[in-house]
């Protein structure tokens, strides 16, 4: 989805609109292997506390790429 909204983003938001879609695939995978495994994967054998560490540094580059471009909601 991100990848077909490119062309609505602002331009500096879509110049990282590659990193941001790569950041998702992963995350959304990891989050569905970490919450409900697989039939040869137990999550807590599978993860560590680097694969821990890795999302949230993708997830803080995430927030700090995309918060400047919304608006404040009061």
């Amino acid at each position: 989805m991100l990848l077909s909204e490119r062309s609505r983003l602002p331009q500096a938001l879509a110049l990282h609109i590659d990193e941001l879609a790569e950041i998702s695939r992963q995350l959304r995978r990891d989050l569905e292997l970490a919450f409900y495994g697989a039939e040869d994967l137990t999550p807590s054998d599978f993860y560590a506390e680097t694969d821990a560490e890795r999302a949230l540094t993708s997830a803080t580059r995430v927030v700090d790429l995309v918060a400047r471009h919304v608006e404040a909601v009061s």
